[in-house]
């Protein structure tokens, strides 16, 4: 049974009168377990009374885990949780710049408190703080993952965020809707853009895939045949394969390491020294804590590890770039190197769907013509949307929908669902007459 103990205050060396109680407590191994601080002997025998309930009911929590500062328990979470780089970066961005410098040294049972959580959004968000409503809510839900890695291993009871729906920034902010294309939208970019430009936003619509797994695709895995039998008769379509090992192309930070500084510091030497030939003043730059890479690795999920069906006109077209193209991923640059999301977007994406101002000849400058909008806002990401909606438009079983995707079925019902030659077929007939009437629909308006 508990019982209190007196804690005599100490002053300059020597113990005075005054006095607080101890709670003392028989831990499961059978050591004495104890907690300073309450005023009575009441309320100590009671705490060390509930502690040893709780350890009888299996559902005690040592206090003096729940002690550990948060910044301690992330190091361990960390390690137990790793996770591709790119996921690696965005956790590390939001621990240092949001959760860290408010409770680092801050116990986890502090941390563990829904209305410090709440003040703490508060006042970081925007418009009271410098961060996006956004970013301060994901590095909410990254805390509420952190806290509950805490509660498996018992250094917490529970994890009071779960479940906790916590408003970030003003109640009446949305997110902007993703902007998705119609049939002669795809059709107007693709006339828009050039060469390799066109055929990736076209192919994006008509096939739905992940930015990485569009950018990092190899000749090797296009259009291969696959046979069906739709009625006793044989019934050959293509596809596109993403590979479950090498199928998407990443873009991650990596925090760097000797070798990768020395790497840096060596190209800096070089910059410095041409700067010098050439008469250029120039300032050493500070050391990188990261540096980008750009690399083939899995894609997202193991059901991303998948076979795309790709309609007629998108075979021709892709059999016709494909024999013409020299370099061994079909949607690289035209020099043969990966591209860089942003750049995609920003050098080609952006004026074809936002439009852009005409440029007169100028010295150093070549003339250009003016572009009007076509679909303002509009991106890679929202080609994917394009052809999910497409598809469920068109009565496409969800079953071929979430294959085609790339998605996780997390109900029973995707369990027992499975995809027919006839639900193939069906898509593919569709998204051709959807290419044919946004063919004809953007021709007869340009008429």
């Amino acid at each position: 049974m508990a019982y209190g103990e007196k804690v005599y205050k100490v002053r300059n060396g020597k113990q005075t009168k005054q006095f607080t109680w101890r709670a003392c407590y028989k831990k499961p191994d059978g050591s004495k377990g104890t907690h300073p601080g309450f005023p009575t002997k009441k309320l100590a025998e009671d705490w060390g009374n509930q502690q040893e309930a709780s350890i009888r009911a299996g559902a005690w929590v040592d206090p003096e885990k729940a002690m550990t500062p948060f910044g301690k328990w992330v190091e361990t979470w960390k390690t137990a949780n790793a996770k591709r780089p790119g996921t690696q970066s965005k956790r590390r961005q939001l621990l240092e710049s949001l959760l860290l410098p408010e409770w680092e040294h801050s116990p986890l049972a502090e941390v563990n408190n829904v209305f410090a959580v709440k003040a703490w959004a508060a006042r970081t968000a925007k418009p009271a703080g410098k961060y996006d409503p956004a970013t301060v809510a994901q590095a909410r839900s990254l805390l509420s993952t952190i806290l509950s890695g805490a509660e498996d291993a018992g250094y917490i009871a529970a994890n009071k965020l779960y479940g906790r729906r916590i408003t970030v920034g003003a109640d009446h902010h949305e997110e902007d809707e993703e902007v998705w294309a119609q049939p002669d939208d795809a059709f107007r970019l693709y006339q828009r853009l050039d060469g390799v430009h066109a055929l990736m936003v076209l192919a994006d619509c008509y096939l739905g895939m992940r930015w990485g797994e569009l950018a990092g695709l190899h000749r090797d895995n296009c259009l291969l045949k696959r046979t069906d039998r739709i009625n006793g008769r044989p019934a050959v379509r293509h596809v596109v394969r993403i590979d479950p090992t090498i199928g998407s192309l990443h873009e991650d930070s990596f925090e760097l390491d000797e070798e990768g500084l020395a790497e840096w510091n060596r190209e800096e030497d070089e910059r410095l020294a041409e700067c010098l030939a050439k008469g250029w003043k120039a300032i050493r730059r500070k050391p990188p804590q990261t540096s980008v890479r750009v690399y083939l690795g899995p894609p997202k999920n193991k059901y991303s590890a998948r076979e795309v069906d790709v309609p007629e006109f998108l075979v021709r077209l892709l059999e016709a770039h494909i024999e013409a193209w020299p370099h061994e991923h079909p949607f690289s640059t035209p020099g043969g190197q990966f591209w860089r999301r942003g750049n995609f977007t920003r050098r080609q994406l952006r004026p074809a769907a936002d439009g852009r101002e005409a440029l007169t000849r100028a010295k150093g400058r070549a003339a250009r013509e003016g572009w009007d909008p076509i679909l303002p806002g509009f991106t890679m990401r929202g080609a994917r949307h394009t052809h999910d909606t497409w598809m469920k438009d068109d009565g496409v079983d969800r079953a071929l929908r979430y294959l085609t995707l790339g998605w996780v079925p997390k109900d029973i019902e995707g369990t027992y669902e499975h995809v027919t030659p006839e639900m193939r077929r069906h898509r593919l007939e569709r998204l051709e007459a959807r290419w044919e009437r946004g063919r004809r629909e953007s021709l007869m308006d340009a008429s």
